[in-house]
């Protein structure tokens, strides 16, 4: 199984772009052991994972899909994330 590149292996994400500020993301761990992500910006959205930084690299994919599935169905994009978005006609 390959593995999602780890935020805080690489430091500062090189080529992945961050849609959700860290500092905005709860993180908190399961009983299991599992980590779960989410964040008040985007209620609903959520990303679980063994490993911490796994968790929240999933979350991030979370995000990106979710979003683009608001823009593809025409339903409003929540204020936080309007300005990193090029809507055009």
């Amino acid at each position: 199984m390959r593995r999602a590149p780890s935020l805080a292996r690489r430091g500062t994400p090189g080529r992945y772009r961050m849609i959700v500020p860290q500092k905005k993301i709860r993180l908190k761990q399961q009983d299991d052991g599992y980590w779960v992500a989410q964040s008040n910006l985007l209620p609903g959205v959520h990303a679980a994972a063994r490993d911490k930084w796994d968790v929240l690299v999933r979350f991030q994919q979370a995000a990106k899909v979710h979003l683009r599935a608001l823009l593809d169905t025409g339903r409003p994009i929540p204020e936080p994330f309007r300005s990193k978005f090029v809507l055009t006609a």
